[in-house]
């Protein structure tokens, strides 16, 4: 086994700060617009139902305050991500409390069942004495689910069952400890958990509700979402509401009794309501707490908009306080694309950083992301029914492949069917089942039919992003089998999309589109038909490129996609006319944005597979008529040859390097798409940004490795030495076997080895010295690198 570790110097000068004259763009998800402020709403993507948990510096290994926030996800798989920042500004994926909400048939897409527009909703998460919790209901999955872990970014979540539904559910600790969940539509109700959290202990319906303030204006239509807080003596409750004629509003509640009529003398209401915020149907969300300095609290709030058909997307609105009420916005008004003042400033090379942080990404499936611990979720298979499809281990069990935290399957995947290792580099999607016809909306009083894109297993997807987004694949269609439909697709219950179809061994290009009115009963093959002017013969052609660009911008509330294509990823054409409009489904059939998928899918026969070469993002469409930019991907290649490897951590480093590697080939080659341009430069834009986060205040000096090796049936000690500072470094290594000197130049590297003598060598360290010239100053460091034992047979 291989151990490393790097020199660098104590009180060793650094080196100069070279000007900073690169600065790259904010990610497609950030508003943060570089200059301490940022716009609304956030994100710009689809995170409804948000719940926002603020771990304080003085609790944390960081030193700084953290930020966690959770969404609804509904059916997709993993799901309840968990999100994170440092200026409630800049988010990205840290992980996801379960992998799959179910193994039964209605969250996997078996037996005709489904869980659109159901599945997990609306999370509470809440920290508590070192442990993180997230509550939530389902509406098909039985009923509300409290779940716990201690590393909230990469350990396990335990699951208990609280065996009864509680809507828009909100975890709260009272200021003595004792757990509470409030929930509610109409209404708001409470029920007491035990000391451990695993089960409902006593109940308090009807705490207050929407007919105890009739009459206010601010009060009507919806009344949920409830999330609970204790600031400074009072009990507050913040809530959605829609009066009739009005915009989605804010009210709030405040008692300093908890339970209210259930505490207080003769039984009466204690909950006084304002409503705090009503503007452009800013809503639902949370209270932040953000530490001033002080060393007080301000509270703001994250509240999210209707934006459809991207999504609900929340936003970070500052509030003014006032006699324990806040006003939320400028004088109540937030407009959007407001501007705000950002609360939590960091360092400037951090800033950048933080600015690079996205819930989307491009991928190259190289089947590198970490290891996270929900990926190994297990679960008991139950016995299979008489007849139908039953869940099995192959089905569960992880196959090898991580998926980036951005991507999400359409329902519980089938893992026997997608793969990352089948092909160094690509994505596998083979058909494991043949599509019916026969899956209605579970959800749905009208009992409508799926389409058979609906009904397809194994659809992977991500966000959409606002106002304009494209997204481009290759696909090696050799594999296809005769009726199987494969693509990538802007969808929702309305969808549009461009795929290949394999017909009697014939292979045709073209697009479909479904909109609105929908039907209840469906041809599914009529359906999904190929659009007129829209088909492309593929020929002999085992390969084709697919680009979708989405148009969020063209009129307000639609979507409008266009699709384009190529042979060689140099030359395209565009597929047919542009396609839409999608808009907000009103039965709220899936209740959340257009997502951007991957499929494949079987009409007539199993066995079928195609292959997905890359996913590339950008924020230009072919429609907008720009020449391709290079400019921004020239900067970061050329800032990347400014840097210094000894000023930065090797981890990083390297990382950096790879990403580098990555867009200085991407440079010397052609381009045909701005998305093959902004791919690279959005990696290694976020590389150099983190190195720049990272930065040491000294300057390593070397690299080292200890590992051993079997000479002759005895163990020899090998410790490799890799010079990292701008000159020449010199020293000792000293082990148990003997000191060796060695002396070695910038970029290279020297082995010191040493014999033990024996066939068995315990585990130890060595012990390396090393000096340098640094900015015209010698330094000196030491490091201890530790071993591990070896025996040879």
């Amino acid at each position: 086994m291989l151990v490393g570790a790097v020199l660098a110097p104590g009180g060793a000068p650094a080196h100069a700060a070279q000007q900073q004259t690169w600065s790259p763009r904010s990610s497609y998800t950030s508003t943060d617009n570089g200059d301490g402020t940022y716009s609304v709403p956030l994100l710009r993507s689809d995170v409804p139902d948000i719940s926002v948990e603020r771990v304080p510096a003085a609790e944390n290994d960081e030193g700084r305050d953290v930020y966690y926030m959770i969404s609804t996800t509904m059916h997709l798989s993993p799901g309840a991500p968990i999100m994170k920042s440092y200026d409630l500004v800049n988010w990205d994926i840290v992980n996801y409390v379960f992998d799959r909400a179910s193994i039964g048939d209605s969250y996997s897409l078996r037996n005709g069942q489904n869980s659109y527009g159901q599945g997990q909703w609306a999370s509470s998460l809440r920290y508590h004495d070192g442990m993180f919790y997230v509550a939530f209901n389902t509406n098909n999955l039985g009923g509300a689910y409290l779940y716990r872990t201690d590393d909230i970014e990469n350990g396990a979540w335990q699951r208990t069952a609280l065996g009864r539904g509680l809507h828009d559910p909100s975890l709260f600790f009272d200021v003595d400890g004792t757990p509470y969940i409030f929930y509610g539509s109409g209404g708001t109700s409470a029920v007491r958990l035990n000391a451990d959290l695993t089960a409902i202990e006593h109940n308090y319906p009807n705490i207050f509700t929407a007919a105890d303030y009739a009459g206010q204006p601010f009060i009507g239509g919806l009344f949920e979402g409830a999330q609970f807080y204790y600031i400074d003596g009072y009990y507050y409750a913040v809530i959605i509401t829609w009066p009739s004629g009005q915009g989605r509003q804010v009210v709030m509640f405040r008692s300093t009794e908890l339970l209210g009529r259930y505490t207080s003398a003769g039984g009466v209401n204690t909950y006084v309501a304002r409503g705090v915020l009503n503007s452009n149907g800013f809503a639902q969300g949370s209270l932040v707490p953000i530490a001033t300095a002080a060393g007080g609290i301000d509270w703001h709030g994250m509240f999210f908009r209707d934006t459809f058909p991207i999504g609900r997307i929340p936003a970070l609105i500052p509030a003014t306080w006032s006699d324990g009420w806040p006003v939320f916005g400028s004088n109540g008004v937030v407009p959007v694309g407001g501007v705000f003042d950002k609360p939590i400033r960091l360092r400037p090379a951090e800033e950048t950083f933080q600015r690079q942080q996205s819930i989307v990404a491009s991928d190259d499936f190289a089947n590198d992301a970490p290891h996270k611990a929900y990926q190994d979720e297990q679960w008991t298979i139950p016995d299979p029914p008489p007849t139908g499809e039953a869940p099995t281990e192959a089905e569960i069990a992880p196959n090898g492949s991580r998926l980036d935290m951005a991507w999400q399957w359409n329902h519980a995947p089938d893992n026997r069917y997608w793969s990352l290792t089948d092909r160094d580099g690509w994505l596998r999607l083979s058909t494991g089942k043949v599509v019916t016809g026969g899956y209605v909306y579970t959800k749905l009083s009208n009992r409508a039919e799926l389409a058979w894109f609906e009904e397809a297993r194994n659809t992977l997807s991500q966000r959409t992003f606002g106002p304009r987004q494209s997204a481009e694949t290759r696909m090696d269609i050799s594999a296809m089998r005769d009726g199987d439909v494969a693509g990538i697709a802007a969808y929702n219950r309305g969808f549009s999309y461009a795929a290949v179809k394999r017909v009697d061994g014939v292979s045709t290009l073209g697009v479909v589109n479904r909109g609105q009115p929908f039907a209840v009963d469906l041809d599914q093959a009529t359906l999904e038909s190929f659009l007129p002017g829209s088909t492309v013969p593929l020929g002999d052609a085992t390969e084709v490129h697919l680009k979708a660009d989405l148009d969020f911008a063209s009129s307000t509330g639609q979507l409008w996609t266009t699709f384009h294509y190529s042979f060689d990823g140099l030359t395209w054409a565009q597929l047919g006319s542009r396609v839409g409009p999608q808009t907000l489904d009103g039965s709220l059939a899936h209740f959340m944005g257009h997502r951007v998928g991957l499929f494949n899918y079987a009409t007539q026969h199993t066995g079928g597979h195609v292959d997905f070469d890359h996913y590339l993002l950008s924020d230009v469409l072919t429609a907008q008529g720009r020449p391709l930019d290079t400019s921004a991907l020239d900067d970061a290649i050329a800032h990347a040859a400014t840097l210094r490897e000894a000023d930065h951590p090797a981890d990083a480093w390297a990382a950096m390097r790879a990403a580098l590697d990555d867009a200085v080939t991407a440079r010397a080659g052609q381009f045909g798409t701005q998305n093959q341009i902004d791919a690279p430069e959005r990696a290694l834009s976020y590389q150099l940004a983190r190195l720049g986060a990272l930065r040491l205040d000294t300057p390593r000096l070397v690299s080292v490795s200890a590992s051993s090796r079997c000479l002759a049936k005895k163990v020899q000690l090998v410790v490799e030495l890799a010079g990292v500072a701008p000159s020449r470094v010199t020293g000792a290594v000293t082990s148990p076997y003997g000191s060796k000197e060695y002396g070695v130049v910038p970029a290279a590297s020297k082995v010191r080895t040493f014999p033990t003598g024996t066939a068995s060598m315990p585990s130890g360290a060595v012990t390396v010295t090393a000096t340098a010239r640094v900015d015209g100053t010698a330094v000196t460091a030491t490091v201890t690198v530790p071993y591990d034992a070896q025996t040879c047979q």
